[in-house]
């Protein structure tokens, strides 16, 4: 019988985990469109180095530059009907209200000088008790108008109405934000200096909204991301 022997040694065991993972760039940065539209201009390769600031690529605008204009002008309308909130209304409505108001009491006035005409006919026997009574409807509804148009000077807008506005505004306000960040997002700048080192798309593609334009990231620096089961991370230590 042949025996194997050998002399014991001490010496490291390394204790080691078979796993997977990535290497990724630790200061990382993703360009996604914004829109479903198509690639204008492609000013760079998959590997090269950029500087912070450098245009990268622009997406075909035309449709959001359009989206923007007519996001700008609803907010302009809005802006113009908050500022109507705060004056009561547009010069116009103002001025008709005026002169409404201005009709409404001078037809008030008059009734009330044909009402106090009357009474004093009636106690001379030439106004019958009829007449005096038509002339103090009539007074009282002349009051009743004088007092609306009044009332609406006083408040032009209801609580609903300033609501409504208000939710306009801040709708409009909303769009336009979005349309313009949109817009800025088409036209993809480096953040900082790195490298190009993803590029899925190319000049005159079209994407979706969402879609992954670039990666750039600074490789200088980068982070092993492993992952490990659940039974083994026990094992691990720092080194």
């Amino acid at each position: 019988m042949r025996v194997r022997a050998t002399t014991v040694d001490r010496g490291p065991i390394r204790s080691l985990i078979s796993t997977n993972g990535k290497v990724e760039p630790i200061q990382n940065f993703e360009a996604h469109s914004p829109v479903a539209t198509t690639v204008k201009r492609l000013l760079v390769k998959e590997g090269d180095q950029v500087r912070r600031g450098q245009l990268l690529l622009q997406l075909d605008d035309a449709d959001l530059r359009s989206q923007a204009a007519r996001a700008q002008a609803r907010m302009k309308a809005a802006q113009a009907d908050q500022a109507d909130l705060s004056t009561g209304g547009t010069r116009e409505e103002m001025l008709t209200l005026d002169s409404q108001l201005i009709k409404a009491r001078n037809v008030r006035a008059a009734d009330q000088r044909n009402l106090d005409a009357l009474r004093r006919l009636q106690q001379q026997g030439a106004a019958s008790a009829g007449e005096v009574k038509q002339a103090e409807d009539e007074l009282q509804r002349a009051q009743a108008d004088a007092s609306l148009l009044e009332q609406k000077q006083k408040d032009r807008y209801s609580q609903p109405e300033v609501a409504k506005v208000q939710a306009q505004g801040a709708e409009a306000q909303a769009a336009y934000d979005a349309a313009e960040d949109a817009l800025e997002k088409s036209r993809v700048r480096a953040p900082f200096d790195g490298v190009v080192y993803a590029l899925p798309v190319k000049e005159g593609a079209y994407v979706q909204t969402g879609d992954l334009l670039l990666q750039v990231g600074d490789l200088s620096k980068m982070l092993v991301r492993t992952f490990v089961d659940e039974p083994e991370i026990g094992r691990l230590a720092i080194g």
